[in-house]
């Protein structure tokens, strides 16, 4: 390889973690970004850069456009099956990779990337480098060839829009927040659906990429490792009786739903989704579900949950169960078993039987 090439290899690398993180934020879909930032490494490689002065801020304006381009033919998809839509979770590491890294320094929750929906493409890049990543509209305008001015209406006029769609002004209570997750996760676990309703506004937002149609009686003969791709997408009442309305065949209430999703999954565990904690359900070792937890902001015991994101599509999972499926959990319990100090002694209840 040549000096000029080693230099564009090194400047590429330098940002290509932010580069990935901003594609997720446009896309909601971490395939999705590696496919896009793959192709800025190919424009960059086979670009003519020796006039070039910033290589991050060429590479970012070449990531935007290109994904501005991606989430245009998204949504027309999106809009010709008239369907619901879930980002792909994004789960902390426990050794945060680069990725992760310039994933949380670009803070946005999981219910503010649903509502990006409502947002046209070039509003939604517009808010992601202004909020995500400290962009200032001059370097947005250049890199969606506007006036700062517009760049700076194109910004308010998301917010609005975002604000207008119900989005969280602030990130709960950390402590607060967790609690009420573990809460559900026990409640969950026990079918407790006295125990669940205490933890619910009296109108739960319910948002699920598959419909959830058995009986939370009856335990499923299968394990759900191929969910629907019928999209559910419903604001739903309190009442368990009171069906989805969303057009799906044999619709049931919200608590049917969660609890059917809760039998389905051999066990729940509180995991971290950007920051903060979600559950993530298990079925023999594989991440049959996550549910992201929105609560009504509450820094006290008296806490509701709002609304449930919960993501059951196998594609969706994949990043998740790279972390926290079976295989990760194998190769997690060699590096133990590699140190000195290794004991064969293991807990009644770890979450997976490994050796099965």
């Amino acid at each position: 390889m040549t000096e000029q090439g080693i230099e564009k290899a090194s400047s590429f690398e330098a940002a290509r973690a932010r580069l990935v993180a901003l594609a997720y934020r446009m896309l909601g879909s971490r395939a999705e970004a590696e496919d896009v930032v793959q192709d800025v490494w190919l424009k960059w490689h086979l670009a003519d850069t020796g006039t070039v002065q910033t290589p991050a801020a060429w590479l970012t304006t070449i990531t935007t456009r290109t994904a501005i381009d991606r989430l245009r033919h998204a949504q027309r998809e999106r809009a010709s099956q008239a369907t619901g839509w879930l980002p792909e979770p994004w789960l902390d590491e426990v050794a945060p990779s680069a990725e992760e890294l310039a994933l949380r320094a670009a803070d946005m929750s999981y219910g503010v990337m649903l509502l990006l929906e409502h947002l046209k493409p070039d509003e939604r890049a517009a808010f992601v480098l202004h909020e995500a990543f400290d962009c200032d509209y001059a370097e947005i305008a250049a890199i969606l060839e506007r006036t700062p001015a517009t760049c700076r209406q194109i910004v308010h006029r998301a917010k609005t829009r975002l604000q207008r769609a119900g989005a969280p002004l602030k990130r709960p209570d950390p402590a607060v927040h967790g609690r009420l997750v573990e809460r559900l996760r026990m409640a969950l676990e026990a079918q407790d659906r006295a125990g669940l309703l205490r933890l619910f506004s009296n109108a739960p937002e319910l948002v699920c990429d598959a419909p959830l149609c058995a009986s939370p009686n009856e335990k499923p003969t299968a394990p759900h490792s191929a969910p629907s791709s019928i999209p559910v997408s419903a604001r739903v009442a309190a009442s368990a009786s009171e069906p989805l309305r969303a057009g799906e065949p044999a619709a049931v209430g919200w608590m049917d739903t969660i609890t059917s999703l809760a039998l389905q999954a051999s066990n729940a565990e509180v995991v971290s989704m950007e920051g903060a904690v979600c559950i993530a359900l298990l079925c023999e070792g594989e991440v049959v579900g996550v549910i992201d937890v929105l609560t009504d902001g509450a820094t006290d015991a008296s806490a509701k949950i709002t609304a449930l994101r919960i993501v059951t599509g196998a594609e969706r999972l994949q990043a998740a169960n790279r972390l926290l499926g079976r295989a990760a959990v194998r190769q997690l319990l060699a590096r133990i078993q590699q140190r000195p100090d290794f004991s064969t002694a293991m807990s009644c209840d770890f979450p997976v039987d490994v050796y099965a």
